[in-house]
């Protein structure tokens, strides 16, 4: 990887959003001829389309598109916005021939586009060669021409990524004032006054004659001044604090395409609005132009492992529900047959004879809370790091999800992994004489499995996921004989193989793994071995799997259905 590979993956994202300038007027002149109405950018015209012609698009889209849409102002609209309503809106009257090839032609190309913007998107390294880079460029340049976009921009933007905006300034007047009132609401904002600082930068935004420098500085701290407001968690209005944000980074953003912050500003925004996977590209960019900046590192490596947390479902999983101590004893007696007081009879016995022990279940206390101990994600941290000094693997491995997560200590996706590969450095039983598990090691080989299949903290490498998973599981993770079973389902990393890959889920479903009971069932029911992929399909239910709630009666009625063949 070099920074002019990076630089290349940059500057066709750079092209993919100036398509958004003719793809505006693109859809106002649609909306003309379909409507015979002049599109405004008011919310009566947002109002128009979603009660009228855009109606069902409406109806599928996600809630940052929703309020898109409802404002009418098409300034607002994202390339995803764009191309999904000029794609899915249909005329409402009659079109000769000559316009119907017209919006054909653009159709074509709006899925060309659409083609080249995912590939982009979804670049594993996001490095791209001199050589396709070139070939992208042409490929995307005509199209944008046929838009309507101008040539001789398009190549100037090709041969420059320096942020060379205008600095010199317009209006001395203005631009005097402007720094006061900077100056003012920063001020505001170091002492937590938002409101304040909100007003400052907004009276700033509306002298006339700033440059564009200037001016994008104004909107990303003001979008930094909203993004500190609180807010409901539901998102649905335009005056959110959030979107208000977003609209402002991406002013900045468009103000100075080369400058990270301002990229990083728009990451910061989505990640506020749970658009995990859209503040991963916009920090990916950021990162394109400042590729050794840690701090937007780690704010990348957050996003992704957000992205992925949610991708997987886990915050759907029941096991994720945080538990205080004392219901994590309750939960336990269940499958131990020990009550609590014998429970916690065994933890002081084992508190006595292993300083590293006591260090990981005070830490335990405090990270989850207790009777009468508070959650102090602080205070957990310190006694995890007591024990990772006595070199207890526990003790590394909750640490450095402490790491992960910034709770406590400072967010640092690569500490976090080198505690995690501290931890799995241990073997994986405390001593020959004591065959039981050393807690930590198998868990943190897990937890690196994750880091090399998703990507976060690291280069992703799904042949090193797999050997870590491999590892973990041949320590007795149930969790990585599922992720591994997956591979192995689907050929990445390892080489296709279903009767391995059925192995591992079996291993990890007896094991205890609710998703790998669902994932056991899935793959029976594809082998049409429906008998055994009902009763998995409900033993997943009967553990809270919510895939497993949703399909168990297609399960059980094909199940039947077998059944009562089967009788005549």
């Amino acid at each position: 990887m070099t920074d002019s590979q990076a630089l290349n993956w940059f500057k066709i994202e750079l092209l993919l959003t100036r398509s958004c300038l003719t793809l505006r007027k693109i859809f106002k002149d649609r909306w003309f001829l379909f409507t015979g109405q002049q599109w405004q950018n008011t919310t009566t015209d947002g109002q128009a389309f979603i009660t009228g012609i855009g109606q069902n698009i409406y109806k599928n889209c996600g809630n940052i598109q929703k309020i898109m849409l409802t404002t009418g102002d098409t300034n607002q609209w994202d390339l995803t916005t764009l191309v999904l309503v000029l794609r899915e809106t249909k005329p409402i009257r009659p079109l000769n021939k000559m316009k119907k090839q017209k919006i054909a032609k653009e159709n074509i190309d709006l899925l060309r586009l659409t083609n080249i913007r995912n590939n982009n998107a979804h670049h594993a390294s996001k490095c791209i060669s001199d050589a396709e880079f070139e070939i992208i460029w042409s490929q995307l340049t005509p199209i944008l021409i046929s838009f309507g976009d101008d040539a001789d921009e398009i190549e100037a933007l090709k041969l420059n990524t320096n942020d060379t905006k205008q600095k010199e300034s317009i209006n001395n007047e203005s631009t005097d004032e402007a720094k006061r009132l900077k100056d003012l609401g920063n001020e505001a904002f170091k002492q937590k006054r938002f409101d304040e600082a909100l007003k400052w930068f907004s009276q700033a935004l509306v002298l006339a004659g700033l440059n564009d420098f200037d001016r994008s500085i104004l909107y990303s701290n003001r979008a930094a001044t909203y993004l500190e407001k609180p807010e409901p968690t539901e998102f649905n209005s335009s005056n959110d604090s959030r979107y208000l944000a977003l609209q402002d980074a991406e002013h900045a953003r468009d103000l100075r395409p080369t400058w990270p912050k301002a990229h990083c500003r728009v990451g910061q925004a989505y990640m506020a609005l749970g658009e995990f996977e859209k503040a991963v590209h916009s920090y990916n960019k950021a990162l394109a132009l400042d590729p050794t900046n840690i701090e937007m590192q780690n704010t990348r490596d957050f996003a992704l492992e957000r992205k992925h947390y949610y991708g997987r479902q886990e915050h759907l999983d029941i096991r994720s529900i945080p538990r205080t101590t004392r219901e994590q004893l309750t939960e336990l007696s269940k499958t131990t047959g020990l009550t609590t007081e014998q429970q916690e009879k065994v933890i002081d016995m084992i508190r006595k004879h292993d300083p590293g022990k006591d260090a990981v279940f005070t830490g335990h206390q405090y990270r989850d809370g207790d009777d009468n101990v508070k959650q102090n994600y602080e205070l957990a941290a310190k006694f995890y790091s007591k024990a990772v000094a006595l070199g207890s693997a526990e003790g590394m491995y909750n640490l450095a999800l402490l790491h992960q997560r910034g709770l406590g200590v400072k967010k640092d996706m690569r500490m976090a992994i080198q505690l995690l590969e501290q931890a799995a450095s241990q073997s994986p039983i405390m001593s020959d004489k004591f065959p039981v598990p050393n807690v930590g090691v198998a868990e943190a080989e897990h937890s690196l499995g994750l880091h090399y299949e998703t990507g976060v903290g690291v280069e992703m490498n799904y042949h090193k996921a797999s050997q870590w998973y491999q590892r973990a599981s041949d320590h007795g993770s149930s969790t990585a004989a599922n992720n591994l079973g997956l591979m192995y389902e689907e050929g990445r990393g390892v080489s296709k193989d279903l009767v391995k890959s059925e192995q591992l889920l079996r291993l990890s479903a007896v094991r205890g793994d609710p998703n790998a009971m669902m994932n056991l069932a899935l793959l029976l029911f594809k082998k049409n071995d429906l008998q055994d992929a009902e009763r998995w399909c409900q033993r997943a239910s009967d553990n809270n799997n919510m895939v497993a709630k949703t399909l168990l009666k297609q399960y059980q009625d094909a199940a039947e259905k077998e059944r009562e063949h089967f009788k005549k």
